[in-house]
């Protein structure tokens, strides 16, 4: 089965690989990610598993791994999720390889002409299947230059002192409870890319709680009483948060 184009600019093309069995470009794909995200190396033999299967496999989260080719060639990936009881999208990886940082398309740079096509793939991953409208795309970001140069294009910064996990390699016979405890967490700024439907402009306790929620109970698959989910949703501060707490 050959991989859905996405969406053609030019000599820039995007490609969606979830459930497609197109072979060569997903092993492209995790060629990329293991070169330019070394640390998470690791992860792709859970991402090579979960691209065998369709883009709904687990219910209520519909998954992307896009790769970006230019002139036919590997240039960059995202992979990402909307997940809809959350009426948000999860951005997870993206990564674009150095001889293509300088690419231009519409005017925008590469890395960024992906973020705002991710958005647009969430939004319609909701009209198409009747929902609400999804309040825009959440992100992990590090380091703290990657999220002026978002600010600077868009993205809002949350305002919570986020963790990511790090699950350690895949180790059979390992429990889940075994994995949990020795998973290691990350600080990391959240960023917010907002629908332009809507342009969100209050950021309620309990819309970053569910933002936060999202990835580490929803994606991640942390309880909700875990250490790190409480200490995460200890540290939002937005206006009114007190108020919300205490309605609840």
């Amino acid at each position: 089965m050959a991989a859905r184009l996405v969406k053609q600019v030019g000599n820039v093309a995007i490609y969606d690989l979830i459930g497609s069995g197109d072979v060569d470009r997903l092993e492209r794909l995790f060629a990329l990610y293991a070169r330019l995200f070394p640390q998470y190396e690791h992860y792709v033999p859970r991402m090579r598993r979960r691209a065998q299967f369709e883009s709904e496999h687990r219910p209520g989260h519909v998954v992307h791994y896009w790769l970006v080719e230019v002139d036919g060639r590997p240039a960059g990936l995202r992979t990402f999720r909307y997940v809809r009881e959350r009426r948000c999208g999860l951005a997870h990886a993206l990564a674009v390889d150095p001889a293509f940082r300088n690419v231009l398309v519409d005017g925008r740079r590469l890395s960024v002409f992906i973020i705002y096509e991710c958005l647009e793939q969430i939004i319609r991953d909701a009209k198409e299947r009747g929902d609400p409208p999804v309040l825009g795309m959440v992100n992990e970001v590090e380091p703290e230059r990657l999220m002026e140069h978002y600010i600077r294009n868009g993205l809002v910064q949350l305002p919570l002192k986020y963790v990511e996990p790090i699950f350690p390699p895949e180790v059979e016979g390992r429990s889940r409870l075994e994995e949990l405890a020795i998973t290691r967490f990350s600080y990391m700024h959240m960023g917010f890319l907002p629908n332009p439907e809507l342009m969100v402009k209050e950021y309620t306790h309990d819309m970053v709680v569910d933002f936060a929620k999202a990835f580490l109970v929803d994606h991640y698959c942390l309880p909700e009483e875990h250490p790190a989910v409480l200490e995460v949703i200890e540290t939002i501060k937005v206006q009114g948060a007190e108020h919300d707490r205490a309605q609840n």
